[in-house]
């Protein structure tokens, strides 16, 4: 696997986890009094969580803001990072991601699209509950022993903050953290590809989801995807079906939960698909696999 890195430094101790073709990991980095990091481009969401000391922050979105310890910000890929230490044995954890893995329930999605955009970012920092501290101490810790060096557990630390989030923030406290990301019109190929598995293929569903007018998420999906929601979300669904289940020792429960669905919605959905079901598939993909292995040179 390629060898990605987030917030590269010096010091920093990092775990990053590619999955099909998205990235999430995370980064403990310790500054002393005056010390920086600068990033021309950031290739990642990231939430900053302030462990120790106090620093000042600046990204596309804000500049010149002050981050306490005990508190959590938010940046969006694609700008600049400037963050510079104020007290000596400061430390921060960046966790990265392209993807959030845990879907919002309806009634959220419902809130964030009717609040998300009614004004521009600003910058926003939360309190770090004793919930998310315990998850944040645990990472840290587990990075900094070098206990946990599978980097396919960022997947279930993605899963876990994400969860934590929804389960003891609010909805409006979500809203302005991740207001940058849940603008429409900046994150539109987000919301697309973290929901349409949960809509069923459900086009109706799915604009209805997105809290926009049909024509304007007609027009938008086109120009972005070059198809229809229809045919694309076919495709899709059928190009993670293959990913999954060509994955050794793959088996129907766990290309359903890679697929967010039930072991029954995944045996409906092959079986209109292929007329066939989820084993008989990972079966014909493992033999097809075989066959290319034993004709190599």
């Amino acid at each position: 696997m390629k060898n990605y890195s987030l917030i590269s430094h010096r010091d920093s101790t990092e775990l990053v986890y590619q999955d099909n073709n998205h990235i999430t990991g995370v980064s403990y980095i310790p500054l002393d009094k005056g010390e920086s990091i600068i990033k021309p481009h950031l290739s990642h969401h990231f939430v900053v969580f302030v462990l120790k000391g106090k620093v000042d922050m600046s990204c596309k979105d804000f500049k010149d803001k002050i981050v306490n310890e005990g508190h959590m910000t938010f940046l969006s890929k694609g700008g600049f990072l400037k963050v510079c230490a104020h007290d000596v044995n400061s430390s921060l954890l960046f966790f990265g991601f392209d993807e959030v893995t845990v879907r919002t329930s309806e009634t959220l999605m419902n809130f964030l699209t009717a609040h998300g955009n009614l004004k521009g970012h600003s910058h926003n920092t939360l309190p770090v509950k004793a919930d998310m501290k315990q998850i944040v101490d645990r990472i840290v810790t587990q990075l900094r022993r070098g206990r946990m060096k599978h980097p396919i557990i960022c997947q279930a630390w993605n899963t876990e903050l994400f969860i934590t989030f929804i389960s003891y923030y609010t909805k409006s406290q979500i809203t302005e953290f991740f207001r940058p990301i849940i603008s429409t019109d900046i994150n539109f190929r987000d919301f697309i590809e973290n929901n349409y598995v949960e809509v069923d293929g459900n086009v109706e569903k799915l604009i209805k989801f997105s809290g926009m007018p049909a024509h304007v998420f007609g027009k938008k999906f086109k120009e972005m995807f070059g198809t229809t929601p229809k045919v694309w979300m076919t495709e899709r669904f059928k190009q993670d079906l293959k990913f999954y289940a060509s994955q050794p020792n793959a088996t129907t429960s766990f290309v359903a939960s890679k697929l967010r669905i039930t072991d029954v919605r995944l045996c409906q959905l092959t079986k209109k698909f292929y007329n066939r079901t989820p084993q008989q598939i990972i079966e014909s993909l493992r033999d097809s696999q075989t066959l290319y292995s034993q004709a190599r040179p």
